[in-house]
């Protein structure tokens, strides 16, 4: 084996030499390694935060005008609840045909629920309270390309119901209700 002679009597071997260098390398290595999956890791979870938006999530006037609806994400996939209510507007959910419901407030009322992701735009297979009447329907909601959002209600068939069209309004105009 050949050897080098740094100082008198203390050799260092070729293979020694090459030993300490792929160390010296491997430790260079790691950092570069290190920032990639940090990298890699820092994408993912951005991309999976953006999966969770929706360009449904926001505040929507209803058709009639008396109240805004905040839709967002919840455990049930999106829902949305009463963020604004029209001077003289109903107050308490009146209708309900459960009477020990009837005082309750109808700020913060949870009037969709259980919807499903169809695509990027729509959900369906939710359901819909329509708290004039105290009844449940199916509905299904979609942002159209002007960019209001249709809420279909239905019972049973889609066929069966009725369409409204909601528009995008910001809060600074439709302060939370209380």
């Amino acid at each position: 084996m050949f050897s080098f002679q740094a100082k008198e009597g203390a050799g260092v071997s070729l293979k020694g030499a090459i030993d300490m260098e792929a160390t010296n390398m491997n430790k260079i290595m790691i950092i570069p390694a290190f920032l990639l999956v940090l990298v890699l890791l820092l994408t993912a979870v951005s991309a999976r935060a953006q999966e969770s938006v929706s360009p449904l999530e926001g505040l929507w006037l209803t058709q009639n005008e008396r109240s805004v609806i905040k839709v967002a994400p919840c455990n049930q996939g999106l829902c949305g609840h009463i963020h604004w209510i029209i001077d003289g507007g109903m107050q308490t959910d009146a209708k309900n045909p459960d009477e020990s419901l009837r005082a309750r407030p109808m700020c913060g009322l949870p009037i969709l629920w259980g919807m499903k992701k169809d695509s990027d735009t729509a959900w369906e297979d939710g359901k819909i309270y329509k708290a004039d009447d105290g009844d449940i329907y199916d509905a299904d909601i979609a942002l159209q390309q002007d960019g209001t959002l249709k809420v279909r209600g239905y019972m049973g068939i889609s066929l069966l119901g009725k369409t409204q069209i909601w528009r995008r309004v910001n809060a600074a105009d439709y302060p939370s209700c209380q």
